[in-house]
């Protein structure tokens, strides 16, 4: 026999063999499919509500290995929705008292099997934020930054690719070997490859970097009735809060208005107020501290309402450092901005830089002055400004965006074009 008619003669084997591994995959599809329907089922009947259920189910559920194509919270809801409207033909008295296979009652009896649950609700919380947030195709940017290292990897790409399993995947990977996880708030063009102002497509959030007396400064904005509710609040570590308003309708120069708006007025980082930050995703850990603290979305998330600047009675700032400029709105406007060390840093930056100082000077004094905790001259007792992790870094931008108002031109066209956040100090 030839070598040709033996390969046609072979050609029936592949295909029957290619024919039962889809045939065994339906199966496995079918029966996880099976287990999960039952699993809602069961919950519903106890009363449980369907968002626990649907945090549960991600977790336990193999339909995003089974169908790695699809989205799983989508099938998850579709779920609920299928059993809750039929919940009145369930014979509820057939159904178990108690199942700890339903809702996880039977904790893990192993660290491995404690890590993997851990594992499966951050890529979910992850997960349901960025889908949350952006439509399939937006691009957006990645920061994976060691600080003990100094590697810093920033990848662009679409909502739908961040959101894979693989991508999370890697994304753990790095968090769990030192690197802080950042995601950009405003979506970039087709063909970008970093994040200057120039590849900004659309301003889709407002945000506020809430890095001192947190607690009462987010108490301040939600008793403020000339700012509307945040959409998400991120703790990112104790006593700091990352605040997010989605909006649409928005200019990039009016939405960087409207930041430096809030940030004065409400005690912000007045570095965090350009379009294209990126802020930490949550269901990570952050590095920055001795001890790993999980990035986790506070209570109260909304994240149906969307926002337009109508929305925000407070006064603008239309550069940095000047003064601000009145909003019309009929929620009316906030009192004068507060005084944080940030804003004195910027300040003092501006100052000796309209005095002639070399910018390479004032960079130096005041990551010197950040190395160490700063206490209020009145009030010994009281942080004033605690020390940055990397001083150098946060002077050069302080001084960099300084420059940059006062029309003074930078080092090089690298530094120029260089994205603002390629390397978050938060």
């Amino acid at each position: 026999m030839s070598p040709v008619d033996s390969f046609h003669n072979e050609i029936p084997t592949v295909n029957h063999d290619h024919s039962l591994r889809r045939e065994e995959e339906s199966q496995k599809r079918e029966r996880s499919q099976r287990r999960d329907r039952n699993f809602v089922r069961r919950a519903l009947g106890r009363g449980v509500p369907a968002t626990d259920i649907e945090d549960r189910l991600l977790i336990v559920t193999e339909f995003h290995k089974l169908n790695p194509e699809h989205d799983p919270i989508a099938y998850v809801r579709g779920l609920i929705d299928d059993e809750g409207s039929s919940l009145g033909n369930v014979d509820l008295a057939r159904a178990p008292a108690t199942d700890s296979s339903a809702l996880g009652n039977n904790s893990a009896t192993s660290s491995h099997a404690a890590r993997e649950q851990q594992t499966l609700q951050s890529e979910v919380t992850a997960r349901r934020y960025i889908q949350e947030n952006f439509e399939a195709g937006d691009r957006l940017a990645v920061v994976v930054r060691n600080r003990k290292t100094g590697e810093t990897v920033q990848r662009v790409t679409t909502a739908q690719q961040i959101a894979t399993h693989e991508f999370q995947s890697w994304l753990r990977h790095k968090n769990a070997r030192g690197s802080d996880i950042y995601l950009s708030l405003n979506t970039l063009k087709e063909h970008a490859h970093g994040r200057t102002k120039a590849d900004l497509k659309e301003i889709r959030h407002l945000y506020l970097d809430l890095d001192e007396d947190g607690s009462q400064k987010l108490a301040a904005i939600y008793q403020n009735p000339a700012v509307p509710h945040p959409n998400y609040v991120l703790h990112t570590s104790p006593g700091k809060f990352q605040v997010i308003w989605r909006v649409e309708g928005l200019r990039q120069n009016d939405a960087e208005a409207l930041l430096r708006g809030l940030a004065q007025r409400f005690g912000g980082d007045p570095a965090a107020t350009d379009a294209t930050r990126v802020f930490r995703l949550p269901g990570f850990t952050n590095k920055k501290y001795e001890d790993n603290f999980p990035v986790k979305l506070a209570a109260g998330t909304l994240p149906a309402p969307v926002y337009h600047q109508s929305d925000f009675g407070i006064e603008t700032v239309s550069q940095p450092g000047t003064a601000v400029r009145r909003t019309v709105s009929n929620r009316g406007v906030a009192s004068e901005a507060s005084n944080s060390q940030s804003e004195r840093d910027w300040a003092f930056a501006l100052r000796r830089l309209r005095r002639g100082d070399d910018p390479e000077h004032i960079v130096r004094e005041i990551a010197a002055y950040r190395a160490t905790d700063r206490y209020d001259s009145q009030e010994t007792a009281k942080l004033a400004g605690p020390k940055k992790p990397n001083p150098r870094y946060y002077a050069e931008h302080t001084v960099a965006r300084a420059m940059e108002q006062l029309g003074m031109s930078r080092t090089s066209d690298a530094q120029e074009n260089r994205s603002p956040e390629t390397e978050p100090d938060r």
